[in-house]
């Protein structure tokens, strides 16, 4: 039995690397020439032969093909036999060091190299007196001994090596349209130029946003901004996708086109800090819009969208200045150098790629989305929400107490007219509910307490020059700098307040006497220091003129009369 499956590891040993084709085409050979020793007229001996020459084998592997071969004749009968099932040449204690040693040496945390595992069986074998493996002989145990799962397990702390091999059934399933949504970010492959005045030409690669219906796989909204995506880039596209594009079309000389939007139902997104803000989730509570979340190692959960931000880029990646994916994938091309677009001239392009892929069909289900959306979107409800309210209800922000002075957000006052008229019910309105829009803070959005709708409140200042919130904080940042020098200042000076602090307590330790009479005491008190406090007469008297001096009158002396 040794002696057959030996001849059997031969025979498959040529076919045992090959890809399935190749596979095949070689079981496809080796039946032809079967075939020929089988209807061959001349000695089977020398028909086996000359097969065994062709087919650079030994005449007794040939016999073994012709026994697989001839019940069927069919090239399947020739392919290798997966999986094989060797036979154990080592003994069961040698099979116990190797089982042993892989488990507590080589299947731990630290992932170590399978060569010292080895050294380690081979010297147990010896002192056990045992015939030592060779390094394949312990390498093929491995998979016998151990599955995938639990070598991923056991040698990474990484879960994403477990979630690799695991089965992932099913598959993203929409009833109908914008019952589940799709939102995700991406960097665009294509780098965009604008010239910043006399500073001159500032060259970059801006972030995109979209959003899509799984049902249909039409994008509803995207946004292209030049930060790194946050809650201002989720509240333009949501904006984008819940109205009606027809303006926005004109505005950016588009044309008229069939662009699909709506209210989604759910909307499936990453764990993303933008995605958490709360102006997000309060953005969708108003809408009644469901979050879902994808949870780690299930961003096959997001394929819709990941496939269609692919798609994107690589129409992008069409235009001059593009990025590529990754530096292997930019292959020396220079992107600053070929950089033409402007960034109102990508952001066209991007939404003429988005009009593409909505009347393109699928090569895989044959889809067109535009026409799947048309198909049955006609019983879906129509809101008529207003892009401006709707942008604003995504926009962050947060709630403010009512002053006489408005409100005050980023260090900055706040005050309307219309805003003077709630001063006296503040304290039964509450909080207001405040909103910004980070591209240009000289305005905040403050909800009405009566209509419920948002409204305009200007800077109290009166500053009208558009100013960002990034702007107005480092402007804020190179104030603090300024003012930095005077820090070591204001430190020594609390130092000295402390030590006379500390001197004085160290000086009355022990002295304090607990008076009754406090009354008499705080007036003598008040009478000492005022004796002892400078006069301001001292430093305001004028100079007296010297009175002059007097001089005495002599006595006069009377004359002596003689009588």
């Amino acid at each position: 039995m040794e002696a057959s499956r030996t001849l059997h590891d031969q025979v498959e040993v040529s076919t045992s690397r090959a890809t399935p084709s190749e596979t095949w085409k070689a079981a496809q050979w080796r039946a032809s020439a079967l075939d020929r020793v089988l209807d061959g007229i001349s000695p089977r001996a020398t028909l086996i032969a000359r097969a065994a020459a062709e087919l650079n084998l030994t005449t007794r592997q040939i016999y073994y093909l012709l026994k697989r071969y001839t019940p069927k004749r069919t090239v399947s009968s020739l392919l290798p036999l997966r999986p094989t099932t060797r036979v154990k040449r080592l003994s069961a204690s040698v099979e116990h060091i190797i089982a042993e040693v892989l488990r507590d040496q080589w299947l731990i945390l630290e992932a170590p190299p399978l060569n010292p595992a080895v050294k380690e069986i081979r010297s147990r074998c010896l002192a056990a007196g045992e015939k030592p493996p060779c390094y394949r002989a312990v390498q093929n145990r491995i998979p016998i001994l151990f599955d995938p799962q639990t070598i991923a397990r056991k040698r990474s702390a990484s879960e994403k090596h477990v979630h690799r091999l695991q089965p992932r059934p099913g598959r993203i399933v929409a009833q109908q349209p914008l019952a589940v949504c799709q939102m995700d970010h991406t960097p665009s492959d294509i780098a965009f130029v604008e010239v910043i005045g006399h500073l001159g030409s500032y060259c970059a690669r801006a972030y995109l946003t979209i959003i899509v219906d799984v049902f249909s796989r039409a994008i509803l909204g995207f946004c292209l901004t030049l930060e790194k995506p946050s809650a201002l880039s989720i509240a333009l596209c949501m904006a984008h996708a819940l109205c009606s594009k027809a303006d926005w079309l004109t505005a950016h000389n588009l044309g008229p086109h069939d662009w699909p939007f709506g209210r989604p139902h759910k909307v499936v997104v990453d764990k993303a800090r933008e995605f958490k803000s709360h102006a997000f989730i309060r953005g969708c509570d108003e809408y009644r819009i469901k979050i879902r979340r994808r949870n780690r190692g299930t961003v096959h959960q997001g394929g819709v969208v990941e496939r269609i931000l692919g798609k994107l880029n690589r129409i992008l990646a069409t235009l001059p200045g593009r990025t590529g994916s990754s530096i292997a994938d930019r292959d020396g091309y220079p992107s600053e150098k070929r950089a033409r677009l402007t960034f109102n001239e990508l952001e066209q392009c991007v939404a003429l790629a988005i009009l593409e892929h909505n009347i393109d069909q699928n090569e895989k289900t044959l889809i067109v989305p535009a026409l799947e959306w048309a198909k049955h979107a006609a019983g879906l409800p129509h809101h008529n929400d207003d892009p401006v309210q709707v942008l604003i209800n995504f926009l962050p922000g947060g709630y403010r107490c009512l002053t006489p002075q408005g409100v005050h957000i980023h260090a900055l006052d706040y005050y309307s007219p219309w805003l003077g008229q709630f001063v006296p019910e503040r304290d039964r309105i509450g909080k207001l509910e405040v909103r910004y829009d980070p591209r240009d803070i000289n305005y905040v959005y403050v909800r009405n307490p009566r209509t419920k709708s948002f409204l305009a409140v200007a800077r109290r200042d009166g500053q009208t020059m558009p100013v960002t919130l990034w702007e107005h904080q480092q402007d804020r940042r190179e104030k603090r700098a300024r003012a930095r020098p005077l820090e070591q200042q204001r430190v020594m000076l609390q130092r000295q307040r402390v030590q006379i602090a500390a001197e004085a307590f160290d000086r009355s330790k022990g002295k304090t006497n607990r008076v009754k009479k406090k009354g008499l005491l705080r007036a003598a008190a008040r009478s000492k220091h005022a004796a002892a406090a400078s006069k301001p007469y001292e430093a305001v008297k004028p100079d007296d003129p010297p009175l002059p001096t007097r001089q005495e009158r002599g006595k006069r002396i009377l004359p002596i009369e003689d009588w």
